[in-house]
């Protein structure tokens, strides 16, 4: 219990420093937090590759790890220059190229295998680049979404808001369910689950965000997000809702996977919490989510 309150206390401050260096001048945070989320889901998908290979699947464990790389290489080059929108489908036709580059190298590397073995392979290494990298690697596109949505700070209230709903959802489920007990919610897929303690999450959702909410009516340079594109608490708390229901089924994805793999934890890279992957599991949806909400409210 002290080693994993420790290693949680580093996760926070981490975290901390890192929506902190947004601050910085000359975008030079917005870089500064683009590596932060780029090293976390390179070990995030070389985990995910490990629990593929212990279901006895074989998987490009390196170039599929390597994707996020390529996939913000890609970003980078066309963010100020397209669409919010084309963006994401020149990064769908990404994916698609990468898939053909490891089929390609599969190929060369042969070692006698039928083309159905090379293309389960290289389907298995396109697996790890969508789950988690790409979408784990959209919190790169929030984390530019000032240049489109014309506003400073736009970008810092979502990542708030992925932080806020992930982590007081996660403490909400562990608190009420430890407290309250009761069913399970899916004791085939997690069986330390319950559902008092998927209501707590939901509650600790709408809780941290309406605190996000609380922080930019009450910030004056951050107002102007709530005037320009009518946002107002309710549709904090709708966010905040839905935020904690798909980062409770992200969290049960992955559980589902490391029952397949027969794995307790993706990793001992995170002391007293398993690996990479356990860390964001839920985040990799809400991501998603909150991905998605920003896109319609700036089109």
């Amino acid at each position: 219990m002290k080693q994993r309150s420790i290693t949680s206390f580093f996760i926070v401050l981490v975290v901390a420093i890192a929506v902190a260096s947004k601050f910085l001048p000359y975008d030079i945070g917005d870089y500064v937090f683009d590596l932060f989320i780029l090293c976390i889901t390179v070990v995030a998908a070389f985990e995910m590759s490990h629990l593929i290979e212990n279901c006895n699947k074989k998987v490009n464990k390196y170039l599929s790890s390597m994707y996020s790389i390529f996939n913000y290489i890609i970003f980078i080059c066309c963010y100020k220059l397209l669409e919010f929108y084309y963006i994401l489908l020149i990064e769908i036709a990404g994916l698609i190229v990468y898939f053909l580059l490891i089929l390609i190298t599969e190929c060369i590397k042969n070692n006698a295998r039928t083309f159905k073995e090379i293309l389960i392979v290289s389907l298995n290494s396109i697996l790890v680049c969508f789950y988690p990298e790409f979408l784990f690697c959209l919190f790169l596109n929030i984390n530019h979404i000032d240049f489109y949505a014309g506003l400073d700070y736009f970008s810092i209230v979502f990542i708030l808001l992925v932080f806020a709903i992930t982590m007081l959802s996660d403490t909400f489920a562990y608190l009420v369910g430890r407290t309250l007990k009761g069913p399970k919610l899916a004791p085939s897929i997690s069986p330390n689950k319950t559902i008092s303690g998927s209501i707590g999450g939901l509650i600790g959702g709408i809780a941290g965000s309406m605190i996000v909410y609380a922080l930019v009516y009450n910030i004056n340079s951050w107002q102007a997000i709530l005037s320009m594109y009518n946002l107002t608490w309710w549709h904090f708390l709708i966010i905040g809702l839905i935020g904690s229901m798909v980062s409770q089924i992200g969290d049960l994805v992955e559980s589902k996977i490391k029952r397949n793999a027969n794995i307790k934890d993706s990793g001992n890279i995170l002391p007293g919490h398993g690996g990479m992957l356990d860390r964001i599991d839920a985040m990799i949806f809400c991501v998603t989510f909150l991905y998605i909400t920003s896109f319609i409210i700036i089109i």
